[in-house]
């Protein structure tokens, strides 16, 4: 082969490789192209996953700082109350015990339900045992003692209330009195008219 001919044909090849080679690059130009947008997709996610997280351990510091203050005056509210316990208690043991009072059928009532209460049965109690003396067959005559007015006459809005057919709740609502009161009422004044 003649040199000329060699020069034409590398003359050639170098011509087709320059032509070949402008569409290689642009064949990877959308490929390369694509790789930057999800390079640049993948970096806002990332900001925003931090974004988000950042918020996240916000809300969870401010969340522990309100349940700190929520237990600390949950812990001022039971050492407050534990001092009123303890000046109830303290209170309770300087007032005088009081031991239950028997009535008449051997009941115990406990002093918490009122002085009227207890007022009443010691009352129910004199009379019952002066009628037990009344009625002693050695003591010939009948003794009544002055100013004594029985339970009917001292309490007769509750006797009436009772005869309308109220209910213990109605009558204690009316007149005041506590219903364990009203009840105890109504049992003595059973006793006192058998």
């Amino acid at each position: 082969m003649s040199p000329w001919i060699i020069i034409v044909i590398l003359g050639a090849c170098a011509i087709a490789y320059a032509y070949i080679m402008p569409r290689k690059n642009k064949a990877q130009e959308p490929g390369h192209q694509l790789v930057q947008e999800m390079e640049s997709t993948l970096e806002h996610y990332m900001t925003e996953i931090e974004n988000d997280n950042d918020a996240l351990i916000q809300r969870v510091a401010e969340m522990k700082g309100e349940a700190t203050a929520a237990d600390q005056r949950m812990q001022l509210q039971l050492q407050e109350l534990q001092q009123r316990l303890d000046q109830l208690e303290q209170s309770k043991k300087n007032e005088p015990v009081a031991s239950p009072v028997l009535h008449s059928g051997n009941v115990p009532v406990q002093a918490s339900e009122g002085l009227q209460a207890q007022a009443l049965v010691k009352s129910v109690q004199a009379e019952a045992a002066q009628q037990a003396l009344d009625s002693d067959p050695q003591n010939g005559k009948v003794e009544t003692l002055p100013g004594r007015e029985s339970i009917k006459d001292r309490y007769a809005e509750l006797f009436n209330l009772h005869a309308e057919g109220k209910s213990m709740d109605a009558i204690s609502k009316q007149t005041g009195i506590q219903r364990g009161e009203v009840q105890l009422i109504l049992q003595l004044a059973e006793r006192e008219d058998s």
